[in-house]
């Protein structure tokens, strides 16, 4: 199954040998990560010790093209993949649409399918989305999506975690990453290069802060269907702050790097759901492949 999801996202990208088969444009950017007092109380992983720890992050936008137009509908929805730590590390990814277009790696790979045909059979893929109320919400969605900046956009990690606190004591929830500062458009998008170009921007006066954010799994609601967006009201916990302070001196490196969300400390892991397995294997075949290994 994870090698049909990949062959069906490269036969959508119609990307080159090498390349990223989806978020192939991408911005590296380093900083620091620091925990809140009380994210030791909620997770016993190393990364929440409280001392600064090595960030980098990659800014992205949808497709396989590596130099995708930023202000083009198809580069929706944006990508964040985070490395929060050297030993030990955790990453994350995420993107900026709440929720997953289907909540099995079969229904994925009938979404996928079905896209890759829109534009030589728009019947079908009008079909499939009004059979399918999980895809027809994340079009929507990502129809109405606006990114002024980088900076500006919440990026939600789809999977639920299960933290484990020092006591035992296992929390399962979601995690998420949103802007204390969020960038406010005074102009509109101007070039295909906008974004980054203002993450530049950002980055030149001084940086810009995320925080990390648990949700609990809110009453009522079922943590192993990641379609669905939990309750915007639900009680929200801050595990630390993530500060961009510059651009990665070697942007070239960026397609030798792979994002494993599969990588997590001690004291954090997922909490399951039926993508899971075959998303994560997924990309670790796709980054196999990109590598030549």
């Amino acid at each position: 199954m994870s090698q049909a999801l990949l062959g069906a996202l490269q036969s959508g990208a119609k990307i080159a040998g090498g390349g990223r088969v989806n978020h192939a444009r991408g911005l590296l950017v380093e900083g620091h990560f620091r925990a809140t007092a009380t994210a030791p109380q909620f997770c016993m992983a190393a990364v929440f010790g409280g001392e600064d720890v090595r960030v980098l992050a990659r800014f992205s936008s949808s497709g396989g093209h590596p130099h995708i137009d930023q202000r083009s509908p198809a580069a929706e929805p944006r990508g964040l993949a985070l490395r929060i730590g050297n030993k030990a590390a955790m990453v994350l990814v995420g993107h900026s649409l709440e929720g997953f277009p289907a909540s099995d790696p079969e229904g994925f790979l009938a979404f996928l399918n079905a896209a890759n045909q829109r534009e030589r059979s728009p019947t079908l893929w009008a079909a499939h989305l009004a059979g399918n109320p999980a895809a027809a919400r994340f079009e929507t969605l990502r129809a109405a999506a606006a990114s002024s900046s980088f900076s500006a956009l919440d990026y939600h990690m789809l999977h639920t975690y299960r933290l484990i606190a020092p006591d035992g004591r296992a929390r399962i929830g979601r995690l998420s990453v949103h802007p204390t500062r969020p960038y406010v458009a005074r102009a509109a998008p101007e070039g295909s290069d906008y974004l980054d170009r203002r993450m530049r921007g950002e980055l030149a006066k001084g940086g810009v802060v995320f925080v990390l954010l648990f949700t609990p799994v809110p009453e009522g609601e079922d943590p192993a269907d990641i379609t669905r967006a939990w309750d915007p009201d639900a009680p929200a916990f801050a595990l630390g702050h993530i500060w961009l302070e510059r651009l990665h001196p070697h942007q070239a490196s960026q397609r030798k790097l792979a994002f494993d969300p599969a990588l997590l400390p001690a004291g954090i892991g997922f909490a399951g759901d039926p993508m899971l397995h075959a998303r994560l294997r997924a990309y670790r075949l796709a980054a196999a492949r990109r590598l030549g290994l």
